[in-house]
């Protein structure tokens, strides 16, 4: 038990992205009614908790993630209950912006050194997910502003499931294109674009340079043997 709880601990990124994978794999288990929805932010919570642990981790400072968390989760708690826009747009930015913190901080990680070790491969798996679940609260929060933001298959005028937005979000930071799921306002729109910038520019800059460190020896090893 303890040797298997300290192999998680010593791989946190790895720990993280388990989380985030449960996570996206129960989302469509669960209906849109005031149970689902007390689950759907339990499931929130928890990868939230798992990616500010992450943080604690890294160089960046813990306590801003932390803030950023408890803004996040506790207005969007009250918007559930009590159905406030202006607390569904505080939750929304709050959750978005402690996902992007979480997201710098482990880019920071995986750029901390000149070699790519196996934890840092599991962080840029996680911190994919860290950003597609940023955009998907940014297009959450357009969507609480502007009822119409999407045009969804069909041309359902219902509000958008956070699957969708998942969904959403997740084909445009991978750049294979827009989902079936149409942003129509500008503010959607200009998010969306922002959005495909940053994958693009996340795949080309960030996960090129891991794996061109991938198999490179510590120049003491190297320095040693010459």
């Amino acid at each position: 038990m303890n040797m298997s709880t300290s192999r998680w601990m010593r791989s946190p990124s790895r720990t993280l992205f388990m989380v985030q994978l449960f996570a996206l794999l129960l989302y469509p288990f669960i209906d849109e009614n005031r149970v689902g929805q007390v689950l759907s932010t339990a499931l929130s919570v928890g990868v939230l908790s798992a990616a500010v642990w992450m943080v604690h981790r890294s160089p960046r400072p813990g306590w801003i993630a932390g803030v950023l968390a408890m803004v996040g989760v506790g207005a969007w708690t009250a918007h559930s209950a009590t159905g406030s826009l202006a607390l569904a747009a505080i939750g929304a930015g709050g959750y978005a912006a402690a996902y992007f913190y979480a997201a710098a901080s482990l880019i920071t990680y995986m750029m901390s050194d000149e070699r790519a070790t196996r934890d840092e491969l599991w962080a840029a798996g996680a911190t994919f997910m860290l950003f597609a679940e940023a955009y998907a609260w940014l297009f959450m929060l357009c969507q609480q502003l502007q009822h119409e933001a999407f045009l969804a298959p069909g041309d359902v005028k219902q509000a958008l499931t956070w699957v969708e937005l998942m969904f959403l979000s997740v084909t445009n930071f991978s750049a294979t294109g827009l989902s079936d799921i149409m942003p129509l306002s500008p503010h959607a729109r200009t998010i969306a674009i922002v959005e495909q910038w940053n994958g693009v520019m996340y795949m080309a800059l960030i996960v090129s340079r891991l794996a061109g460190m991938l198999g490179r020896k510590p120049e003491a090893s190297s320095e040693r043997s010459s």
